[in-house]
């Protein structure tokens, strides 16, 4: 009686080397949209408030900056009409105070600074809703965040990545069948290795402030993302409802451990 090897890879065993690709793009995108930091810096955000019900976010990847020693000018059209925010740094490195001033329509209008972001990141500008009715602030809501954003400023790729992925990763998982992977060491080791790879990419194209969270990160993700490797290139759960229960729970968690992880070194999601 012969016997037939398991195959060397299975479907199912390459989900969390897809979804690592999948964070490193993420991560990526967040990174382009991060605002500019230490001499270069400007403005990370404009928040206008309209009372306590209406407010919007306009983040920096829509607003035209240019910086002249250490004052940050940056413009938006809000209605046709130019807004325009000078945000002037404090004098010496890692001074965060700042002041702020703001027209729009050509009208001067209040504006504070805001300190929301982490010590070492620009500084966002406060403004009252500029004089607009309920209405014409929805409407300029509606045409200056662009639509990778929510009105309050959040990403979309947060959630996308912390529960999209992780279901769309169980389901893979729980409508593919049970054979196990036969190259189950090398998985797992390419797995490590490509989560890792990740945090030092994440640290790379955002602070070295993220280095203090390197250790935590490495340890608390590098064990979920193995430990659910490894249960993919075994048989596991006899049920399809089990198998992807297991990979919405080790991948929304090793989506979760990323996104915190590029948070806190200061990606503005």
């Amino acid at each position: 009686m012969t016997t037939t090897a398991p195959p060397g890879v299975t479907a199912r065993a390459l989900v969390p080397g897809g979804l690592l690709v999948l964070l490193f793009l993420a991560v990526g995108v967040l990174a382009l949209l991060a605002p500019r930091t230490g001499d270069d810096a400007d403005i990370s955000e404009i928040h206008i408030a309209l009372g306590s019900v209406h407010d919007m976010t306009v983040p920096h990847e829509v607003l035209e900056c240019a910086r002249q020693d250490r004052t940050a000018t940056c413009t938006v059209d809000i209605l046709g009409e130019p807004l325009r925010v000078a945000m002037t740094h404090g004098g010496t490195d890692g001074d965060r105070y700042a002041s702020c001033s703001a027209t729009y329509a050509g009208r001067s209008t209040s504006c504070a600074p805001s300190y929301a972001m982490a010590p070492d990141y620009t500084v966002g500008a406060y403004l009252p809703g500029l004089d607009l009715t309920p209405e014409e602030f929805e409407l300029a809501a509606d045409q200056v965040v662009p639509w990778w954003r929510f009105q309050e400023g959040g990403h979309i790729l947060l959630p996308v990545v912390v529960f999209v992925l992780p279901l769309v990763a169980a389901l893979v998982v729980g409508f593919t069948g049970r054979t196990r992977a036969a190259e189950a060491p090398l998985l797992m080791m390419a797995t490590a290795v490509g989560w890792f790879a990740l945090l030092v990419f994440a640290t790379a194209v955002h602070t070295d402030r993220m280095i203090d969270l390197l250790i935590p990160a490495a340890v608390i993700g590098g064990i979920t993302v193995v430990a659910w490797q490894w249960a993919l290139t075994r048989p596991g759960w006899r049920t399809g409802f089990a198998r992807g229960l297991e990979t919405l729970v080790l991948s929304g968690l090793t989506c979760v451990t990323a996104m915190v992880f590029v948070l806190l070194g200061g990606a503005t999601i």
